[in-house]
């Protein structure tokens, strides 16, 4: 292989690179988004995260990464609680606001004291 088309293929493969990143960072999801944000404003780090509230890393990892884009009611609850958020907003971003309403509706009933 010449050196010319040599480097042609090695800036073709880091201009896809750069539009991959690119495209990943503008298809974050909204719940990414929401943790991100809080996490930043908190000025908390993952690690710093998950070492004070005990919520696992590797979980925070795929949601920033907007590889998770849903969580299951303990998820969602642990995560509103560390990082002092109403849990319906969390429930909201995932589309799932009907599961805070089913919830309050529930625990809301005199018969349901736990």
């Amino acid at each position: 292989m010449s050196k010319i088309s040599s480097h042609f293929l090695n800036s073709a493969t880091a201009a896809t690179l750069s539009a991959t990143s690119t495209e990943k960072a503008i298809r974050r999801t909204p719940l990414a988004s929401l943790i991100g944000e809080h996490l930043q404003a908190k000025g908390l780090r993952q690690i710093d995260f998950c070492r004070q509230t005990g919520f696992d890393q590797g979980l925070l990892s795929k949601i920033l990464s907007s590889v998770v884009n849903t969580l299951n009611v303990e998820t969602t609850l642990k995560l509103a609680e560390g990082l002092d958020i109403p849990p319906v907003k969390i429930f909201e971003v995932m589309g799932k606001k009907e599961v805070d309403d089913l919830l309050r509706r529930f625990y809301s009933q005199p018969d349901c004291q736990y």
